[in-house]
């Protein structure tokens, strides 16, 4: 039997040829196309953004750790309260030292970021903290990072990671929020302060004005304008500073200090360009390269520096170190006595009496050739001979860090007609030449030069370079932390906190939590 045949049930008009369809002898590639108009929703499984072994993981683990009782006690909200809830300090605490470590030091930036960067959107569960939040928590909490400083460098040292056997010690500077064109000398600054006042005078007859406008707007300029007075006031304090640590009236009549952070020094960075800048001193445990103590200092030179920093690295860990090493910088009379008294084992590089005089020399244009070796001692101390063959005359006996010396005057009429003026005694050829020869030496300081010949000395300190440039390295380049984002000595001071806490975290992440998650995999 044959089957019926079946009728056409739609009418199916012949399809054109597809134009953009070429020939198939074309070499033109067959591509997908993107199409952006589109939206999707996608499910988000926060626990799996982000693999086990990724450092966010370490940073929670360890705040997690770590005592935060000191920022909890500073939260108003409280439950069975009115009011919002607070963020958690441990999360506002990860959120940092995580983008520390990515080279995020914005708080806009991080805000921004918590939308889409995987580690932050895993820390705050999806969650969003603004900016104002993470940038108040940053600079509120100084004593408390100190603590938790301190609190880390105890965890490291229950690990092994931390022995203060021996300490390597160095500075380094970072610049200041300030311009180098906020600068001003005394007079600058006094015009300014009256101008402020004059300002804060004219906002107090406007408000007693009826009808003088809105009343925020109003309180907002007086308080901006009592802000700008206030720091004037300082900034005309730290002048006084800045000018008593000058040596002579020309220079002190020159000094000058920042009208918008009048803390900050100017200061000569390795690439010999002048900035704004705090000098940043770090001591760290040779054993495994971790930061034991960290303070900021105005000071361009290192000079002063150690013991200060051999104090706060005992109110940080509770001890001294039982060695330290320390470059040429922090090398000299007083950090040889102090760390004696503190009962350290001292090691720096002291300079010979001929190279200091040397770099005197540089300082006030006078020739190398010209040095006071270069003077002939005649008859019992009693004169010199320079090199011209003219007679200085014993003038006085002094003593300066502990070491004896005879210094000894030219005529200005002898070195005013001397061809070797130029090199000898530039600029002050007719007040006559002034040498000192030194006579004896401090003993602690003999005692301390003959120590540093030694071949055991020499081994100790060759340790100094690769320890205490670290961590500067690491927090300029893996940081990024070249130029401090708070204004003002003590502000600064709690960002280096932030940076030197950020960097233990990531050697502890390296020595031990790292490892630990490798042998449980």
């Amino acid at each position: 039997m044959k089957p019926q045949e079946q009728g056409v049930l739609v009418e199916i008009p012949e399809q054109p040829a597809n134009e953009s369809v070429k020939a198939e002898d074309s070499s033109s590639p067959k591509l997908k196309p993107i199409d952006r108009q589109q939206g999707l929703l996608r499910t988000v499984i926060v626990e799996e953004l982000v693999p086990q072994n990724h450092k966010v993981r370490a940073i929670w683990d360890l705040t997690g750790r770590l005592d935060l009782s000191g920022f909890l006690q500073k939260i108003k909200s409280q439950e069975g309260r009115s009011g919002r809830a607070a963020w958690d300090p441990r999360l506002l605490l990860s959120v940092w030292l995580y983008a520390y470590s990515e080279q995020v030091t914005s708080a806009r930036e991080i805000e921004a970021l918590m939308e889409y960067e995987p580690g932050l959107m895993w820390l705050a569960g999806l969650g969003e903290v603004n900016h104002h939040t993470l940038s108040d928590f940053r600079a509120a909490h100084p004593a408390e990072l100190k603590k938790l400083l301190s609190e880390l460098l105890g965890l490291l040292s229950k690990e092994g990671f931390v022995t203060l056997e021996c300490v390597a010690h160095d500075g380094t500077k970072i610049r200041a929020q300030a311009g180098a064109d906020s600068f001003r000398r005394e007079q600058t600054l006094e015009r300014e302060i009256e101008r402020a006042r004059q300002m804060v005078e004219e906002l107090d007859q406007e408000s007693a004005t009826e009808g003088s406008g809105d009343a925020r707007r109003q309180a907002a300029r007086r308080r901006a304008a009592e802000e700008r007075q206030a720091n004037l006031k300082r900034a005309a304090e730290e002048l006084k500073k800045v000018r008593a640590a000058k040596g002579s009236a020309e220079e002190r009549a020159e000094a000058r200090v920042s009208l918008t952070e009048p803390e900050a020094r100017n200061m000569k960075h390795g690439d010999n360009a002048y900035a704004p800048s705090y000098n940043v001193q770090a001591s760290t445990d040779v054993a495994h390269a971790i930061v034991v103590g960290v303070e900021l200092t105005q000071c361009s030179s290192d000079g002063e520096a150690l013991l200060p920093a051999m104090d706060n690295l005992k109110e940080t860990v509770g001890q001294y170190p039982k060695q330290v090493v320390a470059d040429g910088g922090f090398t000299n009379q007083g950090s040889i006595a102090g760390m004696q008294e503190r009962e350290i084992d001292f090691y720096g590089s002291l300079p010979e009496l001929e190279v200091k005089q040397r770099a005197a020399m540089k300082s006030q244009g006078i020739d190398p050739e010209f040095s006071p070796a270069a003077f002939k001692i005649i008859g019992e101390r009693q004169t010199l001979e320079c090199p011209d063959g003219k007679t200085l005359q014993y003038v006085r006996h002094s003593k300066k860090d502990g070491n004896a010396y005879h210094q000894y005057q030219a005529q200005g009429s002898d070195c005013a007609a001397c061809q070797f003026r130029q090199r000898c005694c530039p600029g002050h050829a007719e007040q006559g030449r002034t040498v000192s020869i030194r006579i004896s030496e401090k003993a602690l300081t003999a005692e301390f030069r003959a120590k540093m010949k030694t071949e055991e000395a020499q081994q100790i300190y060759r340790k100094r370079g690769a320890t205490a440039e670290f961590p500067f390295s690491w927090i300029k380049e893996k940081l990024g932390i070249r130029k401090f984002r708070l204004r003002g000595l003590a502000k600064a001071t709690t960002e280096a906190v932030w940076a030197i806490l950020t960097y233990d975290v990531m050697q502890w992440e390296r020595l031990s939590w790292r490892p630990k998650v490798a042998a449980a995999a």
